[in-house]
């Protein structure tokens, strides 16, 4: 196995200055009158746009903020062989100094990506306090995503995509560890803790999803379930009901990035100010409203997915159509993971994919050791919310099997 290559990010002046042009040249269309709270239900609007687009050519200095990610982030990449293609994968890779930590996986989704971990990463490799819990944190981008390449093949699911990450974490010395992720990491997490329970033995997530409760083996939760729904109503005010609304309103971009991923990249790929509009939409509805995504922060999210030009981000969701979509309902919806790992959830009100206890209990765990129900924040909770989603993963290790937390705690004096 290669040792990991330090890695910074150094992007070309040429493709600096073909984003700068485009950007520059880039024609806003007209608006649609509308009253003020239906101004997104045509997309974003171009006054939203145009303000962001006045940043990126006045403001916006991608150097600086390159400088800052390379001075903050430990980066590396590394061979990692699936499905019979190798492939560079891309990884953050902080150690802690503290006696007993953690190893830590942190898996981005879609439209997110590693830079997520940049709030709490600090905060997890060295607490303020003497006594809490510390990890080792790897959070690697997905392949085909950012600074990772990705597969040439067709069938390259999520559950290759776990495979990738086991392998990175064992790689890296890593035996048994913890698996936290959102959006598609948290299924590639759960993924983990089913295919290779032996190694990632906790299993931490604030996104979730799953088929319902099965009739033969639970019919009073389903018929409960039935009856929630139907108290929970419509609108976005409710659980049930914003799942409902998101599935209903707001999944246009999975129908033609999970048929036709290669035709959407052609235009997002060539057009920042298109990219920065699609990634901008899903942002605006999956955010708590007190949540603040600034402009510098929204561009250089966008960058993330420009860099690489590639439809590694839009190919992803061929897992949730066809061919994919068996596969995912086969290796994620309709499957539990085992009693001998442990599992907890993060669950934040602004969030489009949250089941309740009582339905995760019949449907993803039965071995649910940690549980809470957030206040405020959303699908980035990272991002929205670093503090808590620390606070809820630092609380997750405190009640995981005493036997495998000493497991946890030898795997990480393991580290090269």
């Amino acid at each position: 196995m290669e040792e990991p290559k330090p890695f910074k990010i150094a992007v070309s002046d040429d493709l600096l200055s073909f984003i700068d042009q485009r950007v520059s040249t880039a024609r806003i269309p007209p608006g649609i009158d509308l009253p003020e709270k239906d101004a997104w239900s045509y997309g974003v609007p171009p006054a939203t746009i145009s303000q962001l687009k006045d940043y990126w050519v006045k403001k916006y200095d991608w150097r600086a903020v390159e400088a800052r990610i390379n001075g903050q982030l430990k980066m590396f990449t590394l061979p990692i062989t699936e499905a019979g293609e190798t492939m560079t994968i891309h990884f953050v890779h902080h150690k802690s100094d503290r006696e007993g930590a953690l190893p830590l996986l942190f898996q981005h989704g879609w439209p997110g990506n590693f830079l997520e971990v940049e709030k709490i990463i600090d905060s997890l490799t060295n607490p303020q306090e003497p006594g809490q819990q510390a990890f080792h944190v790897v959070a690697p981008s997905l392949p085909g995503f950012v600074f990772s390449e990705g597969p040439k093949g067709g069938d390259f699911w999520l559950k290759n995509m776990a495979a990738v990450d086991h392998k990175l974490m064992l790689a890296l010395g890593y035996d048994k560890y913890v698996a936290q992720g959102g959006d598609w990491g948290s299924m590639i997490c759960r993924i983990m803790g089913m295919e290779y329970p032996e190694h990632a033995v906790a299993v931490h997530v604030n996104a979730l999803a799953s088929g319902p409760p099965s009739w033969w083996r639970y019919p009073f939760h389903l018929i409960y379930l039935i009856l929630w729904a139907v108290w929970q109503g419509k609108g976005k005010e409710s659980n049930f009901g914003r799942m409902m609304w998101w599935r209903e309103e707001e999944l246009g971009y999975m129908e033609i990035q999970g048929t036709k991923p290669l035709t959407i990249s052609y235009a997002l790929g060539d057009s920042p100010i298109g990219m920065l509009a699609w990634l901008r939409d899903k942002i605006k509805h999956l955010i708590d409203d007190d949540s603040i995504f600034d402009e510098e922060e929204l561009i250089t999210w966008t960058m993330m997915y420009l860099i690489n030009g590639t439809a590694g981000h839009a190919r992803i969701y061929k897992n949730a159509k066809g061919k994919g979509l068996d596969m995912f309902y086969k290796d994620v919806l309709n499957r539990k993971l085992p009693s001998n790992v442990d599992f907890g959830a993060s669950v934040f009100p602004y969030d489009v994919l949250n089941i309740p206890r009582w339905w995760a209990s019949c449907t993803v765990s039965k071995n649910i050791v940690f549980w809470r129900d957030r206040d405020s924040g959303g699908h980035f909770a990272a991002t929205e919310e670093p503090d808590a989603l620390v606070e809820d993963i630092r609380d997750f290790a405190k009640v995981i099997n005493p036997s495998r937390m000493a497991s946890l705690v030898k795997s990480g004096k393991l580290k090269k």
